[in-house]
């Protein structure tokens, strides 16, 4: 009976609380984000497959609802979770076959959900990574007509829709002209059959897929190749599923173009508060490109990436998600556990490298992302050292479009040194060198403690009153949503037009 009405309570506050807890994040975000998984992690707990032995007997759902306390610990707001849909036995998930089914190889369906209330249970939002560019297999109900026209299927003799007549395919792909009009259309993906946007039951579909997911306990969105299809999308399925965060993953080195998709996803026009986030590559690469010139941090005199851009008058980086690593970068291996081709060596060394990244971008603007393996794999110190600096950025009050001033006369050493204004108090950072190089006395900033240092960087912060140092506060539990079969939700006409 207690059971029941702590259910039937979870399922009033949600129902009370829906607008609240489902609209996209606006400006000034506060929170941080663990990458909960990375490449090898479906290998996880398959030992019936001698190549995988090694990766233990435990899925990877099963690890993850183990370490949520850890998690929390931290300080993470938000975990990323690989993608949730069948794609196979032994697959990463980013050929999904059977949308609705959440049993994969990261586990199954009740451990799954069971991951989910763990993470719910220490006050961390889930975050799905949503793969709707392309498709591997048949789902049911969907035919050729849901796949874009002019699809290398239609014309590979190998594909099993080979010849397929024009009249039954689907449309073609999208242009996205108004923020991506040198290419004209959007990226055709070889590998698997593109998804044709424009057709309703496609979007009634996958709109209802996001409500599966919300009521198995996500609350946010991690969009895949979102330069395969048109910014609108990601509106219509935002606005349809209100999530409490999202953020698109799209084509690396065109920040040009990130700019403008990030416009056209606002679910309110011309409100980039409204908007979706998008991954900073640029901050990533400048970072990866000046490990020994922290001089080169500066940029042209408003920093690096997404996070220093201004164009427009524009607050960009108050959609910017930084990061150093992810599983699509970095050292990976082959399922015989030999190197990539392509992925031989990790993007930051373990020690300095990957040290003063983090100081950097846990510091800075932005909503900053934190890879599983850094965290929970690269040692005691690493992790003790991210702790610390997100600890510092909290209690700062740093966040997503906290302002920068530059130290230019850390500059004229040869080091970079930033004081950065969060809603509590004063945060500062210096990336090269030592404290003689930089403190922040050294531009007549006083009262102030320090929080975190490491090889060749630290960090101080100053509050009211200069208190001693403070642990940031934990967050509270999120409510369990009740679980909805995909065939039991409806979709009204208006979310999917």
């Amino acid at each position: 009976m207690r059971k029941l009405l702590l259910l039937m309570l979870s399922v009033v506050l949600i129902c009370v609380s829906c607008f609240l807890a489902y609209a996209q994040g606006g400006f000034g975000d506060d929170r941080v984000m663990l990458q909960g998984f990375y490449w090898e992690s479906y290998r996880h707990g398959h030992p019936e497959r001698s190549e995988f032995q090694k990766f233990g007997n435990k899925k990877w759902y099963e690890i993850v609802a183990d370490l949520a306390p850890k998690i929390r610990e931290a300080r993470f707001d938000l975990v990323w979770l690989p993608p949730p849909s069948y794609a196979g036995a032994y697959s990463a998930g980013y050929n999904p076959k059977e949308y609705f089914n959440l049993n994969n190889a990261y586990g199954n369906f009740d451990q799954h959900r069971f991951m989910l209330e763990m993470l719910l249970g220490n006050g961390i939002e889930p975050i799905a990574d949503i793969v709707i560019n392309h498709r591997d297999g048949k789902d049911g109900t969907w035919g050729t007509w849901a796949i874009c026209k002019n699809d290398e299927a239609f014309t590979d003799p190998r594909s099993e829709v080979y010849n397929t007549p024009v009249e039954k395919r689907g449309a073609d792909e999208e242009q996205p002209v108004e923020y991506a009009s040198q290419t004209g259309t959007a990226y055709g993906y070889g590998a698997f059959r593109d998804i044709d946007h424009t057709n309703k039951t496609v979007r009634r579909d996958l709109t209802r897929y996001l409500m599966q997911l919300k009521s198995i306990g996500y609350r946010g969105w991690r969009y895949d190749m979102v330069h395969g299809y048109h910014a609108k999308r990601v509106l219509q399925y935002n606005r349809a599923s209100r999530p409490t965060f999202s953020v698109g993953e799209y084509d690396w080195d065109k920040q040009g173009e990130q700019r403008g998709w990030v416009w056209y996803t606002a679910t309110t026009s011309g409100e980039l508060k409204t908007s979706s986030n998008v991954f900073d590559f640029s901050t990533k690469s400048t970072l990866q490109g000046n490990k020994r010139n922290s001089v080169g941090l500066y940029g042209f005199g408003n920093g690096i990436g997404l996070v220093g851009d201004d164009t427009d008058g524009l607050e960009w980086k108050n959609r910017a998600v930084t990061f150093l690593e992810n599983h699509d970068t970095g050292h990976r291996t082959n399922e015989d556990g030999t190197a990539e081709t392509d992925h031989k060596t990790d993007s930051f060394l373990n020690g300095m490298e990957v040290e003063q990244g983090y100081a950097y971008i846990l510091t800075h603007p932005g909503i900053p992302c934190v890879y599983w393996k850094h965290y929970f794999d690269w040692g005691p110190d690493l992790q003790y050292k991210i702790r610390t600096l997100i600890n510092a950025r909290k209690v700062a009050g740093v966040n997503a479009g906290s302002k920068v001033s530059y130290q230019n006369n850390a500059k004229d050493r040869g080091v970079y040194a930033a004081m950065i204004e969060g809603s509590n108090g004063q945060l500062y950072v210096r990336v090269g060198g030592d404290d003689n190089n930089w403190e922040p006395y050294f531009s007549n900033y006083r009262d102030y403690r320090e929080y975190a240092h490491g090889d060749g960087w630290k960090v101080w912060v100053s509050l009211p009153g200069n208190p001693d140092l403070r642990q940031a506060p934990l967050k509270d539990a999120f409510p369990i949503p009740q679980y909805q079969e995909p065939n039991t939700i409806s979709i009204a006409d208006e979310l999917v037009n």
